[in-house]
């Protein structure tokens, strides 16, 4: 009887730490699942697809228009043949009387286009034909956390006097002041898919745009997915026979 009481202990013991443990598991999971939504709130919940489902990504919420003809602000100036366009963002925010447009520009390259080293060259060949990045050149994103652990982010950051535009009195002018170009680079090998986020901010309101916050939160959202299989051809019927048959 002793023996079995002693075992029975034991069995509890052994079941509550396996209990104890597991909840331990699933609360840690919940603090950081509150930790993640917390710091995506800035984004909308529901990713956009892009280039036939290749490419989901969260934009942030305070973008108040897209466009997707490539025209207008939808792209930088000094990268007019911007990779795999897809789509821009925008938003127009007010200072000094006038309104000033914030962007991010998404391109999406794919398949035989999507090779990273000769995106990066096709992008920086075009901005340093600008002569205030001449000297610009790509750097390696070292303290974003990967999505899946393996496909890594560069970006170009080019700050100071480059062309934007505002909007005065509904007019839009053209305007050359000191502001702030981030292009993010991806490629996943697997998918052959790649990703190129351009931001674009003006210095009248780069207090009211969290440019480097939004930035790496945007490209964690990133997911790069390959392309459907097309489902096998339905052999043809022979000879009077049904081809669900042969």
């Amino acid at each position: 009887m002793l023996r079995q009481v002693v075992c029975c202990g034991f069995v509890l013991l052994a079941a509550s730490g396996c209990l104890s443990g597991s909840y331990d598991e699933d609360f840690e999971r919940s603090v950081q699942r509150y930790r993640q939504d917390g710091e995506f709130q800035q984004l909308h919940r529901e990713p956009k697809s892009l280039a036939g489902n290749r490419l989901l990504i969260r934009v942030p919420k305070l973008f108040k228009s897209e466009d997707e003809t490539g025209e207008k602000r939808s792209k930088p100036p000094f990268v007019s043949d911007f990779p795999g366009f897809c789509v821009a963002y925008e938003v127009l925010i007010g200072a000094e009387g006038k309104e000033f447009p914030a962007g991010l520009s998404v391109g999406v390259p794919i398949d035989q286009e999507s090779g990273f080293d000769e995106l990066k060259k096709k992008i920086l060949a075009q901005v340093q034909k600008e002569p205030a990045f001449a000297k610009a050149a790509w750097t390696a994103v070292n303290d974003l956390p990967p999505a899946d652990g393996s496909v890594a982010w560069s970006v170009l950051k080019l700050e100071g006097q480059q062309p934007f535009e505002c909007i005065n009195n509904a007019v839009t002018e053209p305007l050359n002041t000191q502001g702030e170009t981030q292009i993010w680079l991806a490629s996943d090998p697997n998918t052959k898919v790649a990703a190129v986020l351009a931001w674009r901010v003006p210095q009248e309101i780069a207090t009211n745009f969290p440019l480097n916050e939004l930035a790496g939160l945007v490209a964690r959202t990133v997911e790069f997915k390959a392309q459907a299989e097309a489902p096998a051809p339905v052999p043809a019927a022979q000879d009077g026979v049904p081809a669900a048959a042969q």
